[in-house]
């Protein structure tokens, strides 16, 4: 069990080589997930400086979207208008609450080396409507 939260309020837990990503909730409502999970979307923008970092980390960022339990519905760069480079993350992923979702986004290497300007990232429940 590892923390990777800031406050030590989100935990890293491996078990068979698979990553799962938990959080401390003392007051969870459980009829509030009458139907099941709920997807988040993760957007985040790189730093200035983030491009070399995120480049040379990227198979670390690759194995930890492979290994993670948690699951991930859509994940990708955001471009710039011409298609390169990139300038950021778009994921979506199907957890049970905001919480998780933000644990999920603490344990990824671009968060913790920097890549993203973390004050660009924005955690918010996602509604699917097609695809």
């Amino acid at each position: 069990v590892h923390d990777s939260g800031p406050e030590g309020n989100c935990q890293r837990l491996e078990l068979d080589g698979t990553l799962a990503c938990y959080s401390h909730r003392l007051n969870t409502n459980v009829s509030q997930r009458v139907h099941g999970l709920m997807l988040y979307a993760i957007h985040c923008l790189d730093r200035d400086e983030g491009l070399p970092i995120r480049l040379a980390n990227y198979d670390a960022h690759r194995e930890y979207l492979d290994t993670t339990a948690t699951k991930i519905v859509l994940a990708g760069p955001v471009t710039a208008d011409d298609g390169t480079p990139p300038t950021g993350s778009l994921i979506i992923v199907d957890v049970e609450d905001r919480s998780d979702a933000e644990c999920f986004n603490q344990g990824d290497p671009f968060f913790k080396l920097n890549v993203w300007d973390k004050s660009s990232i924005r955690i918010q429940p996602f509604l699917k409507r097609r695809g």
